[in-house]
């Protein structure tokens, strides 16, 4: 997806090493919209329990700004 699709980009820290980058698409009428997560240097196997409450501040807070800039109700499933 390219950047300029996007209506929403958010890149955060997960431990010393890992960076996760949100991007969402500009959301397309009677569509359901996604979200892509990018992880650098690659994903890893597994997180510890610090890094996966990392990985989800990071994520609640760009789903967080993304519900108040447009207005949308969102959900999500965490599997």
């Amino acid at each position: 997806m390219s950047a300029e699709s996007a209506i929403l980009t958010r890149t955060w820290s997960v431990g010393r090493d890992i960076r996760v980058t949100l991007t969402v698409p500009k959301p397309q009428p009677g569509r359901t919209s996604y979200a892509v997560i990018e992880w650098s240097p690659s994903m890893p196997h597994r997180l510890t329990e610090a890094q996966a409450a990392q990985y989800r501040a990071g994520r609640d807070a760009a789903i967080q700004e993304l519900a108040r800039a447009s207005g949308l109700r969102i959900g999500l499933v965490e599997v």
